[in-house]
C-alpha cells in the first residue's frame, strides 16, 4: 500500500534535481566534432543507410520466413514461435539502429 505522505514528491524532487545536475554532461556528450574533421562524403552515408536497410529487411524476412514456416501448425504451437520471431524482428531493428548511430552518426 503506498504511504500518502509525500514520500513520492520528495523522491521526484530527488530525481529531478539529480537530472538536472547531469544536465551538463548531456550536452557535452552531444557536442559537435571539432572543426578539423571535415565531412563525411556520400559514400560513408551510403554504407551507413545501406547497414540501416539491411538490418530491417533481415527483421522483417524473419517474420516472414516463420509465417511460411509455421503454416502448418495448431495455433497453440505456432503462436509461440511467430511471437519470438516479432521478438527477434525488434532486435534486428534495434540492433541495426544501434549499429547505424554508433558507427555512422555519432562519429567524428
Amino acid at each position: 500500500m503506498k504511504r500518502c505522505d509525500g514520500s513520492n514528491r520528495s523522491r521526484w524532487l530527488r530525481w529531478t534535481v539529480l537530472l538536472t545536475a547531469a544536465l551538463p554532461q548531456w550536452v557535452g556528450a552531444t557536442a559537435q566534432c571539432p572543426p578539423g574533421t571535415g565531412e563525411k562524403g556520400p559514400v560513408f552515408w551510403a554504407v551507413g543507410f545501406g547497414v540501416l536497410g539491411l538490418f530491417f529487411v533481415l527483421g522483417l524476412a524473419v517474420v516472414f520466413g516463420a509465417v511460411r514456416a509455421t503454416r502448418g501448425l495448431k495455433w497453440t504451437r505456432r503462436l509461440p514461435l511467430l511471437l519470438a520471431a516479432l521478438v527477434a524482428m525488434l532486435c534486428l531493428w534495434t540492433l541495426g539502429l544501434w549499429l547505424f548511430g554508433s558507427y555512422f552518426v555519432m562519429v567524428c
